[in-house]
């Protein structure tokens, strides 16, 4: 079966499936062009217009630009490809620069405006690997001591109040403004995939204590609601989360499925794809990335 055939019936499929659910698959393409680069770890901007693709280890960035199809490298930074930062305008982009000196590991940050290609250093190399985020029209990078904030692009959205999640010694901490303050909602132990959602009132976090389980909390670490098994959640709007429901034998992925959730824990469901194995999601609220058979797939999707 090509796979343009293959498409064509998991979309009769998900309609004949899904009626009843609440997100709907209204089409499935894959990426020209990105079966051949080995993209992975998509990243969608805020407003929609292109991906940024990394490697499976995170080395470089590069922009693929959803209207034309066109690829552009920014750049081939180590680590460039772990958790960049959009501005919502799509202008500008902040990443991570790993250098090695003397055998140690160094972390920059770094931002590249996409309309002149300059590229400048914002937060020195150093030790720490910092967690970073775009308040109005600033970057602000977190650390134990202190917020540092650098102004950078003047295509943001206005916000009140400036949060930063991150994992800092396997817990769950939250920089609000210049105060730090640690939440493991869910007791002391090891938190991972951490973000704040696109309306700034709830964090989704993976928590390891008792189990492997994706949690949705307020702003306070409280009002926990478990979603169960969901590997690498992240944002569909407000209101829904996905990520992966994959299964493995102990050495390598068997299978791995795309599994949506809304938050309030009252509705989990499968999203269909024409693939056995799809790896690290991307979402908006009308579009979800993934990477599968060598490629990058993009789902459009309804939301009811």
């Amino acid at each position: 079966m090509t796979m343009k055939k293959l498409i064509f019936s998991v979309l009769l499929v998900s309609m004949q499936v899904v009626v009843l659910a609440q997100v709907s698959v209204t089409s499935v393409s894959v990426l020209p062009g990105t079966d051949k680069a080995d993209f992975y770890h998509p990243a969608f901007a805020a407003n929609g217009e292109y991906l940024l693709l990394t490697s499976v280890d995170f080395q470089g960035l590069t922009k693929y630009d959803l209207k034309t199809n066109e690829m552009t490298k920014l750049t081939d930074a180590v680590n460039a490809g772990y958790a960049p930062q959009i501005s919502d305008g799509g202008k500008v982009v902040v990443f991570r620069d790993v250098e090695y000196k003397n055998n140690r590991r160094y972390t920059s940050i770094k931002s590249i405006n996409l309309e002149n290609r300059q590229v400048k250093t914002i937060d020195k190399a150093s030790r720490e690997m910092h967690a970073f985020a775009f308040v109005g029209g600033k970057v602000n990078i977190a650390s134990k001591e202190q917020i540092i904030s650098k102004r950078l692009a003047t295509d943001i959205r206005t916000v009140n109040t400036s949060y930063i999640v991150a994992i800092e010694d396997q817990s769950l901490v939250l920089y609000t403004n210049n105060v730090r303050k640690v939440l493991n909602p869910n007791g002391n132990g090891s938190y991972i995939w951490p973000s704040v959602s696109p309306d700034q009132k709830h964090i989704v976090y993976m928590s390891l204590n008792k189990g492997c389980n994706t949690y949705v909390c307020d702003m306070e670490g409280k009002n926990c609601v478990n979603l169960g098994y969901i590997a690498a959640p992240v944002w569909m709007g407000n209101n829904w989360i996905v990520g992966m429901e994959d299964k493995d034998d102990g050495h390598q992925t068997l299978s791995s499925t795309l599994k949506a959730a809304r938050i309030d824990g009252s509705l989990t469901q499968e999203i269909p794809t024409p693939n056995k194995i799809v790896m690290y999601p991307a979402a908006t609220e009308n579009a979800i990335a993934y990477v599968a058979d060598g490629a990058v797939y993009l789902i459009k999707v309804e939301i009811r």
